[in-house]
């Protein structure tokens, strides 16, 4: 499968998961709104703000990963069987769940060791001197890393899912076709990345004309609402792509068609 028709698969296969993009955008409109109060410049410091704010984030943490399995789970039975059953997110959901946080976990000590590595190198280039040169060599380096790593750690959540296997053995069979297939899947989170910055820039431009006349409070509310729309229709079509792409690359190509029933042998 090439970059473009994995693009072109993600945004067609879109419009017949729009149950799963209603169940995001639900989810993400009342984190918008909740979070308006809270955003409020005139309590950013009270302690009480601060608690709600660290509680709920932990909690929308937690039910972003089940809405991250039940969403992959329908996305698999669309791309193997054409068709998929809303029914079913719950099940997904639970069924991947410990897998998808125990990922995320690995990914966050992951992070921390790459952060800590960085912090030290960068000082030690620092410290031969600080300059236009050293600091642009620090960024280059970090830029580097972090655009590898990312890379490296795009296909384990699709592996958890596509695989059904556990989170070690995800995370080693997705690095391992990430790295050999490298520059195929940087191409492919850029495109889809630049796909995803126009399409926000541009929401964000027309409904930031729309919003202009309107009292404040009505503006905010339409921001968000729209902005949980964008929200939740790009990250599907990105799931689409990576998980069409990692089952091409991982030879599961041919699975995502109907299978054909047996051939029976003909009755004497």
């Amino acid at each position: 499968m090439g970059i473009m028709e994995a693009v072109k698969k993600g945004f067609g296969q879109v419009t017949k998961l729009l149950n799963v993009v209603l169940v995001f955008f639900v989810f993400n409109t009342i984190i918008g709104l909740i979070s308006l109060p809270l955003a409020n410049p005139e309590r950013v410091g009270n302690p009480g703000v601060v608690a709600v704010s660290i509680i709920s984030s932990i909690v929308f943490f937690l039910l972003f990963i089940f809405l991250q399995g039940g969403a992959l789970g329908l996305v698999k039975d669309q791309l193997k069987t054409g068709a998929n059953n809303i029914s079913r997110f719950t099940e997904y959901g639970k069924k991947f769940y410990v897998r998808i946080l125990g990922l995320l976990l690995i990914y966050i000590l992951l992070a921390i060791g790459v952060v800590l590595v960085l912090g030290l190198a960068s000082t030690g280039l620092l410290l031969l001197g600080d300059n236009i040169v050293t600091r642009s060599i620090v960024a280059v380096i970090v830029t580097i890393a972090a655009v590898g790593l990312i890379t490296l750690l795009v296909y384990p959540i699709y592996v958890i899912v596509a695989d059904d296997l556990g989170s070690v053995e995800a995370l080693k069979k997705g690095v391992a076709t990430a790295k050999a297939n490298f520059g195929k899947t940087l191409a492919l989170f850029a495109v889809l990345l630049g796909i995803s910055l126009v399409i926000s820039l541009v929401v964000g431009f027309l409904i930031g004309l729309v919003s202009v006349p309107l009292p404040v409070v009505i503006s905010q509310i339409l921001v968000a609402v729209v902005n949980a729309a964008v929200q939740s229709y790009i990250p599907i079509v990105m799931m689409v792509a990576f998980l069409s792409f990692y089952m091409s690359l991982s030879g599961g190509a041919s699975q995502a068609s109907v299978a054909l029933p047996e051939a029976t042998p003909p009755s004497e």
